[in-house]
C-alpha cells in the first residue's frame, strides 16, 4: 500500500505515454508510483497514477487505482502542487528524449536530480540523436552508437562520425555531439510462457528466425529444434527501425551489419509480414504473452518487471548458453552500453554538466540496478572516473 509520506515532490514533468508526449503535469513520486495532476491555466484538470515499473510508465484509469482512495490522491496532489509551485520557479529546464530503453533510467534520474526541471520522453534512439542534432533537445538518449546516417539526416558529412559513435566535427546545425556511457543493458530475447522448446537459442538459430536469408517459417524448421517443436508459424514482435535496440540486435546476429557487405537483411524489411514492429515495449510484451508461437526482444528491465508473463531465452554466441541477468553481464553475449549524447562537453557550472555528474555519481549509479540495468562500476570502474574527469569532477 502506498502512503502519502512515501511520496516526494517532482515538478512539471512531460510524461511520455507510448510514442506521444503529454501535456505538463505536477507530480509526486515514490520508488514505485507517480501521482500526477494535469495542469492548465493553474487549474487541476485530471489526476493520474503512474506505476514506475522497471520498464517505464503505465497510465492507470480512474477506476483502476490500486489500494489508494481518490481522497488520498487529492490530498497528496494539493500538498505536492503547493510545494512545487512555490519551490521550482526559475529552475533551469532541460529536454531529454530518445531511447525507450534509456527512458526508465531518465525518468528515475530526473526525479532525483534537483538542479533542473527535466522534460523526459521516449521515441527511440534515432529520435533522440536527431533531436539533439536539430537543437530540439539538450540530452539525446541512445541504446546504440551514433552513425554517419544520423549526420546525413541533417545534411552533414557521415564521415565525421567514427565507428565508436563519436563525432570528429560539428553537424551543419552547429551541434557537435559527445557520447557518454551511463549504464549497461542486457538485451533479452523472450518467448511465450508455454514455449518449452525454444528456451535456448544460439546466434545461428536467431539468424534463421529474424533475417531474410532463407528464413524459417515454422518452429520445427529451426535448425536444432526439429521434432521437439511444433509445426506452427513463427510470429515476431519486436522494436522498429527507429529503435537502437533493433540496430543492436541485428548488429549482433547479421555479419557486417550496416556496411556494404552486409550479409542479409532483417525479416522486417523482407516484407513477408512475419515481423510486427512496435516502438512500444508494452505492445511487444502483450503480443508475446498472448501468442504461444511468438518471439520478441527488448531491454532486460522490461523483462524483469514482467517475469510472470513471458519467458526469457538463454543465448549462445557460439556453444556456451548464458541466461540474461544483471549478475551475468560479463558472460552474456548481448550486453550493451546505454548512452546520453550532449552538444560537446558541457563546461563546469553548466546545468547539463551538473546533471551528468549526478548520473555518473555514486547516487546516480545506485539507481541503475534498481531500475533493472547494470551500473558502470560493475563493468568498468575506469569508465566512471574517466568520464567524470572530462566534466571537471
Amino acid at each position: 500500500m502506498v502512503r502519502g509520506y512515501l511520496l516526494f515532490p517532482v515538478c512539471h514533468y512531460e510524461i511520455s505515454i507510448g510514442n506521444s508526449i503529454s501535456q505538463k503535469y505536477i507530480c509526486a513520486y515514490s520508488g514505485v508510483y507517480m501521482i500526477c495532476m494535469s495542469i492548465y491555466n493553474s487549474d487541476i484538470i485530471y489526476i493520474f497514477l503512474f506505476m514506475l515499473s522497471p520498464f517505464g510508465e503505465k497510465k492507470m484509469k480512474r477506476n483502476e487505482v490500486p489500494e489508494i482512495g481518490w481522497l488520498a490522491i487529492l490530498v497528496i496532489g494539493v500538498v505536492v502542487a503547493a510545494g512545487c509551485i512555490g519551490g521550482k520557479d526559475g529552475s533551469p529546464k532541460l529536454v531529454q528524449t530518445g531511447s525507450s530503453t534509456v527512458l526508465p533510467l531518465a525518468v528515475a534520474w530526473a526525479a532525483e536530480f534537483d538542479g533542473a526541471e527535466i522534460s523526459v520522453s521516449g521515441g527511440g534512439s534515432s529520435h533522440g540523436i536527431n533531436s539533439l542534432l536539430n537543437e530540439e533537445a539538450d540530452l539525446g538518449d541512445a541504446s546504440r552508437l551514433m552513425k554517419g546516417s544520423d549526420y546525413e539526416k541533417v545534411g552533414g558529412d557521415p564521415s565525421l562520425v567514427t565507428a565508436d559513435g563519436q563525432a570528429t566535427g560539428p553537424a551543419p546545425t552547429g551541434v557537435w555531439p559527445h557520447k557518454w556511457i551511463v549504464a549497461y543493458d542486457v538485451l533479452t530475447v523472450v518467448v511465450n510462457n508455454n514455449n518449452d522448446y525454444a528456451t535456448r537459442l544460439n546466434y545461428s538459430q536467431l539468424y534463421k528466425i529474424f533475417t531474410d536469408d532463407d528464413p524459417v517459417v515454422y518452429w520445427d524448421e529451426v535448425p536444432g529444434l526439429g521434432s521437439t517443436s511444433p509445426h506452427r508459424k513463427i510470429e515476431i514482435y519486436a522494436p522498429d527501425e527507429a529503435s537502437g535496440t533493433y540496430d543492436y540486435f541485428f548488429e549482433e546476429i547479421i555479419p557486417h551489419w550496416g556496411k556494404d557487405e552486409q550479409q542479409a537483411d532483417t525479416r522486417l524489411n523482407s516484407g513477408d509480414g512475419v515481423y510486427h514492429p512496435s516502438a512500444d515495449d508494452n505492445v511487444i510484451l502483450n503480443a508475446v504473452q498472448s501468442n504461444e508461437y511468438a518471439i520478441g526482444y527488448f531491454g532486460f528491465a522490461y523483462y524483469r518487471g514482467n517475469t510472470e508473463k513471458i519467458r526469457a531465452v538463454s543465448i549462445a554466441k557460439d556453444d556456451d548458453y548464458e541466461e540474461p541477468s544483471l549478475a551475468n553481464v560479463a558472460n552474456y553475449p548481448m550486453a550493451r552500453p546505454l548512452h546520453i549524447y550532449t552538444n560537446g562537453i558541457p563546461e563546469s557550472g553548466n546545468v547539463i554538466n551538473d546533471y551528468l555528474r549526478y548520473v555518473l555519481s555514486d547516487d546516480g549509479q545506485a539507481i541503475v540496478p534498481e531500475v533493472g540495468y547494470v551500473n558502470l562500476a560493475l563493468v568498468d570502474q575506469f569508465l566512471v572516473s574517466s568520464q567524470l574527469s572530462k566534466l571537471g569532477a
